[in-house]
This record gives structure tokens, C-alpha cells and sequence, in this order.
């Protein structure tokens, strides 16, 4: 006959064994995505940095940034949207000094796909091109995550210069 210590036992361990899995679940899905929205946030963050330290080294953007589906991309230079195929050549520069400042990463589908919002300042000479002593540029890059790599997906540089938008009141008012 079961001692009542061991029935004591037995539905301690027949409750475990029922609601384990979904106590796992709920932890896991508490802390996970947390951990890796803050994880896209550093990984993104260091590599925006040591991709633009290395394009400054190197005069020209560094390979390999493109999704495999391609960017679709609006450039500071004006013009029209523009298509950038995986493996396109990129853009060389006779003199590029650009510096990412107040980089804001917002990961949209941790692990798999983020937005970054900065700003790149500095001076640049495309190889052929006039000189840009002040090149002062807002920057919205989408990431996705292809394996282990952080890829652009979409972009968007528009110059700070010359151009009007709406007034900051415009998002204060209730509608």
C-alpha cells in the first residue's frame, strides 16, 4: 500500500511531467527573444562598423553585403530605385573617410530579420566623380539573416541637405 508521502511524490512528479513542456516553452519564449533581438542588435552593430572601417581602408564597399534575393535600394545620389543583384559590383572610391554615427539597430524578427537607422558623415571621392568634402547622409538599411551572415535586403540613404519634410509637430498631433 502507497504511504501517503509517496502519493505526495507521485503527483508532484505526474504534475511535473504534465506541465514541463509548457513551462519550457514559456520560459524559452520569455527570455529567447529578448537574448536575440539584443544579440542582432551587437552582431549588426560591429559589422556595420567593421564593414565601414574596412571601406574606408580599402576605398571602395565591401563584397559579399547583398542578400542572395538581391537589395532594393534608393541612394543619396538621387535617381531612381535601383536593384542591386547579389555579386553586382559595388561602387570604388578614390578617397572614402565616412564614419556611422548614432546607429540604432531594431530587430523586426529576431535571428532573422532587423532594421538599422544612422547616420554616415564624412567625404568621399567616387573614382571619376567630384569630391564630397561633406557627406551627410541618413541611413535605413533592412537585414536579413542568410546562415550565419547578416545581409542587406533594402536600403535607403537620403542626404541631410537641401530638402524639406514635414515639421516634427506633424507626429505630436492626435488624430
Amino acid at each position: 500500500m502507497l504511504t501517503l508521502r509517496n502519493v505526495q511524490i507521485a503527483v508532484v512528479l505526474l504534475s511535473l511531467a504534465l506541465i514541463g513542456p509548457a513551462l519550457s516553452v514559456i520560459a524559452s519564449t520569455a527570455v529567447g527573444p529578448q537574448l536575440t533581438a539584443e544579440t542582432d542588435a551587437e552582431e549588426i552593430m560591429t559589422m556595420i562598423l567593421a564593414h565601414q572601417a574596412q571601406s574606408n581602408r580599402e576605398n571602395r564597399q565591401v563584397k559579399g553585403v547583398i542578400s542572395k534575393d538581391g537589395s532594393v535600394e534608393f541612394w543619396s545620389s538621387g535617381g531612381l530605385r535601383q536593384h542591386v543583384e547579389n555579386g553586382a559590383e559595388l561602387p570604388s572610391y578614390t578617397n572614402l573617410n565616412i564614419i556611422a554615427k548614432d546607429i540604432e539597430i531594431t530587430s523586426v524578427v529576431p535571428g532573422q530579420a532587423a532594421v538599422a537607422t544612422y547616420y554616415a558623415e564624412g567625404s568621399l571621392q567616387a573614382k571619376g566623380g567630384s569630391p564630397v568634402s561633406n557627406y551627410l547622409t541618413r541611413v535605413t538599411i533592412v537585414f536579413v539573416k542568410e546562415g550565419d551572415e547578416w545581409k542587406r535586403r533594402a536600403a535607403h540613404w537620403s542626404p541631410i541637405v537641401g530638402g524639406a519634410g514635414t515639421t516634427q509637430t506633424v507626429i505630436d498631433k492626435k488624430n
